[in-house]
């Protein structure tokens, strides 16, 4: 794709407006405080305590509705504690460059590393940094600015209140609403028409994730909700089966109705109170599977009981006290202390290769030129505030993201919403208006931006431009006017972002194989793990699968997100394969992981089920892993047909069958020999693709 034609198609999608609020409940607390602090400015006939204090609990307001996965208490304490803190530390450098400047910068470069948990975390740890601007940026002087820092203090205390006040929803609320999406999209895939809905990756990832933020004490409270993780883990394994197993033609009723059951699931486990199933749904469910001869629709059927019974029991705190640990999930509950989790992985984003690390870097100094520039531009002739970089700064540190198609589309969003909120502020500023008018007008303002927040950056900073330029001008004084200093800051800093990402860019195209390598070599522990658990009962080690479970499942939705965004990306000799090749690679991985997936779900249970001679194939596969991850990675060729030679010579000296009908003795054996048959077919048809690269030296990963 050439450069103009990319940017163009970024720029569209930048621009489109999506339907996509948060919770209304949590819109109006956000709203409260930031009355509250509106109506405190009035109290004290103060303007500055008033618009200070409704800043603070708009920011504070701000992180507590982008994408919650913990407490809205503890997101409320978080975020007011640091943005508090950054703008006491704005004040005492205020009127010191080269101390704010650096400041600047170690800041936004650990903001960028903040970036490593999550976009929603780098987002808040950007909303911490504005403190520092604010006060260090636009304070008068080091007393005022402290005061400044005072009555932020008090709106971010505000939104920690308001948090507290009734109604409180169910117990573990971030993670039932992640629980219940990953029902949801259960349901979804098990009546959708393309098998590959079966792999999506990010519901679960998402529920893990908000599962692991769960403290140690209160986790075995939540035991029926990581219950509920591991009954879906099974549930899609039993789904993979059946679509394996079972004639399209003959279970589409039945699985219309498994999704009934795992809708009425997502639905009381997201509630917190329970929900019925159709009795006919259940019935359906049960005759289907005692007239199947093969095991995967009862299967199926028990799990989806046992998953209804789990959320029935996630509605009563003190009936999932006594559950034990689900044994799908084990390392997951057992978790590590978040402190040591978290600064494990930061660590292990310090090092120059890591796209978070030169994504930080790129930040810090991003945000350093840009306010050098802001300062620099002046007052655009009388229309800004002069000698301050304030917004183009910020626009720099909240349009730069680590990926080449985010920074284009939110730049073009924000810039564009900044021009017709300037276009709107300055005509609010037109009228005369009361300190009453002032007051309600500005949380009229405020909310709009609150319910705009995640239906894209052009809606967004629509309303957050207007809201901003309103209160600012209005206590302090300044001509209408400086609206259009606002947008031109807001375009310059868009503008820089894009131009410091293409300086130094971190293209999704050259992540691509290194990507791909780091999965391969997940498979390469995780596919032998599975072949030697068919020798007997219990051999395969569960905690360990469902850590490479875990990994495989990080690095798909990685590799996926790489294939996705360098689609967008204006050059695609960066990449060794041909955009319609990373797409078969992506769909291949897909397979490759479905068949991992059946493979552990159709370990032996018992002594007549196990196959022992499939360990033969763990050397040959994993030396063909070794290789497959190793040419992903350019450092050398393979060459396609060497496992299925292997396989071959393996199926002709063993003997076993190679049916696919289920039931016991010879036909067991004959499954894992059709699940080892898929598998190969899977690596060798990812082999193929890999062989096919059209660039023989090696690749960077990052």
């Amino acid at each position: 794709m050439r450069w103009w034609s990319s940017l163009i198609r970024i720029g569209r999608d930048g621009l489109r407006i999506q339907r996509a609020f948060a919770a209304p409940s949590s819109i109006a607390r956000a709203v409260l405080a930031v009355l509250l602090a509106t109506v405190l400015g009035l109290l004290l006939d103060d303007p500055v305590a008033g618009a200070m204090a409704s800043v603070g609990a708009f920011i504070c307001g701000v992180g507590t509705l982008v994408s919650p996965l913990r407490h809205p208490v503890v997101n409320a304490f978080g975020m007011a504690a640091a943005f508090s803190t950054t703008a006491v530390l704005g004040a005492l450098v205020h009127g010191t460059t080269w101390a704010f400047l650096l400041l600047l910068g170690v800041a936004a470069f650990a903001t960028g590393l903040w970036r490593t948990l999550g976009v929603a975390s780098g987002i808040r740890g950007c909303l911490a940094v504005i403190g520092l601007m604010i006060t260090a940026d636009l304070a008068p002087g080091v007393p005022a600015g402290l005061v400044m820092a005072g009555w932020i203090a008090v709106g971010t205390g505000l939104v920690v209140v308001v948090q507290l006040l009734p109604p409180y929803g169910p117990r573990f609320a971030a993670q039932r609403r992640a629980l219940g999406a990953l029902y949801r999209s259960l349901a979804e895939a098990s009546v959708a028409a393309a098998p590959a809905a079966l792999g999506v990756t990010a519901p679960f990832t998402a529920a893990r994730q908000t599962l692991d933020l769960l403290p140690q004490f209160s986790r075995p409270a939540a035991a029926a909700l990581f219950g509920l993780l591991g009954e879906a883990e099974r549930i899609r394994r039993a789904l993979h089966t059946v679509r394996l197993t079972e004639p399209a033609a003959g279970n589409q009723e039945a699985l219309a109705a498994a999704a009934q059951v795992l809708g009425t699931v997502s639905r009381t486990v997201a509630s917190g109170r329970g929900h019925r199933s159709a009795d006919a749904a259940g019935s359906l469910l049960e005759s289907w599977a005692a007239a199947s001869p093969v095991r995967g629709p009862r299967d199926l059927s028990a799990r989806l009981r046992q998953a209804e019974q789990l959320a029935r029991s996630s509605t009563d705190d003190r009936l999932g006290d006594v559950l034990e640990p689900h044994a799908e999930v084990p390392g997951l509950y057992a978790g590590t202390p978040s402190v040591a989790r978290t600064a494990r992985r930061i660590r292990a984003q310090l090092r120059p290769q890591s796209l978070i690390f030169r994504h930080a870097v790129r930040l810090a100094v991003a945000v350093v030129v840009a306010e050098v520039i802001g300062r620099s531009i002046g007052g655009w002739g009388g229309l800004g505030i002069s000698a301050h970089g304030f917004w183009v700064s910020l626009t720099t540190m909240l349009v730069l993201f680590p990926e080449y198609g985010h920074t284009v589309a939110r730049a073009w969003g924000r810039a564009a919403g900044a021009v017709l909120g300037g276009v709107l502020a300055w005509a609010l500023s037109l009228p005369h208006w009361s300190p009453g008018g002032l007051a309600a007008l500005s949380v009229v303002l405020a909310t709009a931006s609150f319910v705009t927040l995640r239906t894209g950056q052009l809606m967004l900073n629509l309303w957050l431009t207007t809201w901003i330029v309103f209160l600012i001008h209005h206590v302090g004084g300044l001509p209408g006017p400086t609206a259009w200093a606002r947008a031109a800051d807001t375009v310059v800093g868009a503008a820089l972002a894009v131009l410091v990402f293409l300086v130094w860019p971190t293209w999704s195209a050259r992540r691509v194989p290194g990507l791909l390598a780091e999965w391969l070599r997940v498979q390469d522990r995780l596919l032998p793990e599975l072949l030697t658990g068919y020798a007997d009962v219990g051999a395969a080690d569960r905690a360990a699968v469902d850590a490479l479970r875990t990994r495989s499942r990080q690095l798909r939705g990685h590799l996926t997100a790489a294939v996705e965004q360098s689609q967008a990306e204006p050059a695609e000799h960066r990449c060794p394969w041909s955009g319609a090749q990373l797409e078969q690679i992506r769909t291949q991985v897909s397979t490759v992981a479905g068949c991992a997936t059946l493979l552990g779900e159709n370990l032996p249970r018992t002594p007549q089920d196990t196959v022992p001679e499939l360990t033969e194939l763990v050397d040959p596969l994993h030396e063909h892993l070794t290789a497959l991850a190793r040419a992903a990675a350019g450092a050398e060729t393979v060459a396609p047909g060497a496992l299925r030679r292997a396989f071959d010579s393996f199926t002709a000296r063993s003997g076993l069958p190679a049916g696919t009908t289920d039931g016991s003795g010879s036909v067991t054996a004959g499954r894992a020999v059709a699940l080892s048959t898929a598998t190969v077919d899977a690596v060798e048809a990812l082999t193929a693709t890999i062989a096919a690269r059209h660039r023989p030296r090696r690749h960077a990963a990052a």
